[in-house]
């Protein structure tokens, strides 16, 4: 009977590492292309970073949003094995805030752009440039507006002007 106590001891102990392991939190550590992320786990017992194995890209479809230095991410471990873990991106932190409070908008913000769906609009904002396509049309602001190279911005001049019911040339640059 005390056997068979021990034995159960033993595999609750096995039970409980495993179950620990199925899912780990922790912030991107190392970042390569091809190999993907590894997670810092936290301290270890000599006070430097556990970190994980590497883990691949947590993309989906045709995406590619990759994951920043320190941004909080979670490795998923089927049957505690990280060696099969997968990633799941975290929530916000400090170093990587939400680029949006409003939670009625869908909002994309990185390298410097910013895309944002909301009442059935989408507003995207690169340098000084922004551009709204709602069902009142389409608006733009800033910058100037080219096809083919040809200035057909609110600056752009049409040539050739003439009186009567003939089309203008073409606008210069």
């Amino acid at each position: 009977m005390i056997n068979d106590i021990l034995v159960m001891r033993q595999e609750l102990e096995a039970l409980k590492n495993t179950v620990a392991r199925m899912v780990q939190v922790g912030t991107v550590e190392e970042l390569d292309a091809a190999k993907g992320y590894r997670l810092n786990l936290g301290p270890g017992p000599d006070g430097k970073p556990v970190l994980s194995p590497w883990l691949p890209h947590p993309e989906t479809g045709k995406t590619s949003i990759p994951l920043k230095k320190n941004q909080i991410a979670m490795a998923i471990n089927p049957g505690g094995d990280p060696r099969q873990g997968f990633l799941l991106r975290g929530g916000y932190s400090d170093e990587h805030k939400t680029p949006s409070d409003d939670l009625e908008a869908n909002v994309f913000e990185d390298a410097g752009v910013r895309i944002s769906i909301k009442d059935r609009a989408l507003v995207i904002k690169a340098g000084g440039v922004t551009i709204t396509i709602s069902g009142a049309g389409m608006k733009i602001e800033g910058g100037k507006v080219t096809h083919d190279g040809k200035n057909i911005g609110s600056t752009h001049i049409h040539g050739g002007v003439r009186k009567g019911v003939e089309d203008t040339a073409v606008p210069s640059n």
